[in-house]
Formats: structure tokens, C-alpha cells, sequence
């Protein structure tokens, strides 16, 4: 959850209930806002972009299975035990074609599968455990390619991994998925 303040670090001193407080506990420093041009507030930006770039991000109806897989370590078999700490689904989206999102709430890593869409890859968006501006991919990123690369292995064999207390969001884009560059 995100309140009013956290993008430039107002933490309110650590309290979570300053309804009752009329001082700077509670006031939005908007100075602080400008003078930190932190990257969470740039990440919220992207973030706040994207969810409305999405059609299926903003549904007045909950999705059905048309639109909606839910997965878990493999494609198809989410894990709902109590003891799970990882969840991924993929969305149908009228403007960005499918996207697969995943949350890994363990201490440990995982690799995860991602389902096979033959003639489409998987490609990063999102991923939580990066630095900035690596956590969030954007066309005029500094190094894009270069940072594209380094998921390409993993991708190609149809894997991601993420580290522990992270989320992703992988978009699914036109190609051949064979890892070959080819694009046949």
C-alpha cells in the first residue's frame, strides 16, 4: 500500500495512525517532494502510467478464465497452501497484448517458469529487485539493450529468476521465441 507522502520517504516518524495529529506529522512537504526527485516517486510515475495505459488493470468486472491464468512456480498449478509465498498470474490486455505478473514474498529466490506462447517472447517491464532505473524499463533507459541482454538467457528458456520480497511484470511481445533472434 502507498500513502500520500511515501514518494519522497515521509515515514511520519513511524507512525501508522496520525489522524489526530494537525502538525508535520501529517503535513506533505512539498518541498521535500521536489528536492529528493527520489526514485520511488519516479517509479510510482511509471507505475501510475502503465496501470493506465492497461485496459485490463482498471476492469469494472472481475476477469474470467478467458482473461485470466493463475500460475505458481510453473505455468497453471498455482500453490494456495498456507505456506506458499509466491503467486503469478497472466492477464489478457486489449493494449498490451498478455502480461505476467508475479509476486515472491519468501526470503529466498526463485526461478520461475514462464508459460510458452509460441512466436512471442516474455519481455522485463517491472522488476521490484533492480536499482533504478533497472527496476522499471523504459524506452529511453540508459543501457536498455545492454540490460535486455542479461534477461536474454533466461527468457529464451523460458525462465525468470527473481529474488526474494520482489514482483515482476514481464510483457509479451512479438518474436520468435526460440531464443535465436531470428525472428522465423
Amino acid at each position: 500500500m502507498i500513502y500520500m507522502g511515501d514518494e519522497y520517504g515521509h515515514t511520519k516518524g513511524g507512525n501508522n495512525n496520525t489522524y489526530c495529529h494537525d502538525n508535520y506529522i501529517n503535513y506533505f512537504r512539498w518541498d521535500k517532494k521536489e528536492e529528493a526527485s527520489s526514485d520511488f516517486f519516479r517509479f510510482c510515475c511509471l507505475i501510475t502510467k502503465f496501470r493506465h495505459e492497461c485496459e485490463s488493470l482498471g476492469l469494472n468486472d472481475f476477469p474470467t478464465s478467458e482473461r485470466l491464468q493463475w500460475h505458481g512456480h510453473s505455468p497453471g498449478l498455482p500453490d494456495w497452501s498456507d505456506t506458499s509465498r509466491f503467486v503469478a498470474f497472466t492477464l489478457i490486455d486489449s493494449v498490451k497484448r498478455e502480461l505476467y505478473i508475479a509476486f515472491n514474498s519468501s526470503h529466498l529466490p526463485v526461478t520461475v517458469t514462464l508459460p510458452d506462447r509460441p512466436g512471442y517472447r516474455w519481455e522485463p517491464l517491472v522488476d521490484t529487485s533492480k536499482p533504478a532505473p533497472f527496476d522499471f524499463f523504459t524506452d529511453d533507459m540508459p543501457e536498455r539493450d545492454v540490460a535486455l541482454k542479461q534477461y536474454a538467457h533466461f527468457l529464451d528458456a523460458h525462465l525468470y529468476p527473481m529474488l526474494s520480497y520482489s514482483s515482476i511484470i514481464l510483457l509479451l511481445c512479438p518474436g520468435d521465441g526460440d531464443g535465436d533472434g531470428d525472428g522465423a
